[in-house]
């Protein structure tokens, strides 16, 4: 027959295995993110003729700001998987990661976009085959670098409502003090 106190440390295990897969998926979301951003912006420098267009820098600078955020995030999330526990204060941290999550989503679909209508016309002409595949591979790994971090910014959405209406990130814990009592 278990005690109170060995139902709770159960609970408590059974908690801190919820947050961990979380803050797992969060860490794989997080590098797919990475990687795809990071390759967007390799294939986007790769031709001098495609940086000639304007939609092409931007989708070059978009996804270079989104990659150095994916690292320090990739860097955040791993911290956070193996110690338990945040980088900033718990509040801060969840505010921090959905509000630049989507930001930095919207800036990748932006890029991508105004860059995907410039790669459809292969930039009026002026630029060759192999120039255009390389743009056509640019837009959609920067495409894909978007719906990695639309599905962080979702994660973490979740993870801040949690917060907000538990006072943790972490399932079925409240900073509430627990009452033994069984009413």
């Amino acid at each position: 027959m278990s005690s109170p106190l060995r139902n709770g440390e159960q609970a408590a295990a059974g908690r801190r295995k919820v947050a961990g897969r979380m803050g797992a998926l969060l860490l794989l979301l997080r590098v797919f993110a990475l990687c795809f951003s990071l390759a967007a912006a390799v294939f986007a420098a790769m031709d001098g003729a495609v940086l000639r267009l304007a939609p092409f820098r931007f989708l070059l600078a978009a996804n270079a700001i989104v990659a150095v955020y994916s690292a320090f995030e990739v860097a955040a999330a791993a911290w956070e998987v193996c110690k338990g526990a945040t980088l900033l204060p718990e509040a801060m941290q969840l505010w921090f990661d959905f509000g630049h999550d989507q930001g930095f989503g919207y800036m990748a679909l932006a890029a991508a976009a105004t860059a995907a209508r410039e790669a459809a016309a292969c930039g009026g002409g002026n630029i060759s085959s192999a120039a255009c595949m390389q743009a056509d591979i640019a837009v959609g790994l920067g495409f894909a670098a978007f719906v990695f971090l639309a599905l962080a910014a979702l994660a973490t959405g979740f993870r801040l409502v949690r917060f907000m209406a538990t006072g943790s990130r972490i399932p079925g814990s409240s900073s509430a003090p627990s009452s033994t009592s069984p009413y």
